[in-house]
């Protein structure tokens, strides 16, 4: 990650996990981020899980100011050569995207481009959860 741990989606298993492609040279980035942030405040004790993906970045240290700056709490996955993006199942080909993964770990919901509102997200969370109940 941005910060040196690591981060496995397998040990995300049981929760949805909100997967978030983003760079801070995106312009569309910056405008989502209060929308994640704020999702992620209000899911927050939930079985939800966010981590991002940090996309092309120039280094970790610019990925880690910009996620700071914008309030990203959550791990980001730093991908500076794409290959995690691609490893999404070649669904996240812009920036910014984000994948709704259900409890088993499956894309159940995509948004590529901007995040329209915080209740999209929390919706498509929402019906995440339902899917992975079966």
């Amino acid at each position: 990650t941005i910060d040196g741990a690591t981060w496995d989606s397998a040990d995300q298993r049981g929760k949805v996990v909100v997967v978030n492609l983003w760079a801070s040279w995106c312009g569309p980035c910056a405008k989502e981020a209060p929308h994640l942030v704020e999702a992620f405040d209000e899911t927050k004790g939930e079985d939800v899980e966010f981590v991002g993906i940090n996309y092309r970045e120039s280094s970790k240290e610019t990925g880690r100011a910009q996620g700071e700056e914008w309030g990203f709490t959550w791990p980001s996955v730093y991908d500076k050569s794409g290959k995690t993006a691609i490893d999404m199942q070649g669904k996240m080909t812009t920036q910014p995207s984000t994948a709704i993964l259900d409890p088993q770990g499956r894309v159940a919901a995509l948004v590529t481009g901007v995040i329209p509102s915080v209740t999209t997200l929390e919706e498509l969370v929402e019906a995440a959860a339902e899917t992975g109940d079966g």
